[in-house]
C-alpha cells in the first residue's frame, strides 16, 4: 500500500469514528507532529510522517483525533494518556 493510500484510509477511519468530515494533512517537517484544529467548517487533522513508519503511532493518532472531535476540544497529554489506559 502506497503513503497515499494509507492517508486516506486513515481519514476514513477517523471520519467513520466520528461521522465528521475532517481534513487530514501530512506534516513532513515535524514527523511526530499531533494536532487537531476544530475551527472551521471541518475538524483539521495534522499528523506527522512518523505515522506512515510506526504503525503504533499511526493507531495512537488516530485515537487522539476521534476523542478530540468527540469532545470538540483539543486533548492535554495527560487527560489522553488516561483516555489510553481505559482502553
Amino acid at each position: 500500500m502506497d503513503d497515499q493510500e494509507f492517508l486516506e484510509q486513515l481519514k476514513t477511519k477517523i471520519e467513520r469514528l466520528t461521522s465528521t468530515r475532517i481534513q487530514l494533512d501530512l506534516d513532513r517537517e515535524d514527523p511526530s507532529a499531533l494536532a487537531v484544529e476544530l475551527e472551521g467548517l471541518s475538524p483539521r487533522v495534522v499528523l506527522g510522517s512518523n505515522i506512515l513508519d510506526y504503525a503504533g503511532f499511526a493507531r495512537m493518532a488516530v485515537e487522539y483525533a476521534v476523542a478530540s472531535i468527540r469532545e470538540k476540544r483539543e486533548l492535554g497529554p495527560l487527560e489522553f494518556q488516561i483516555l489510553l489506559a481505559r482502553n
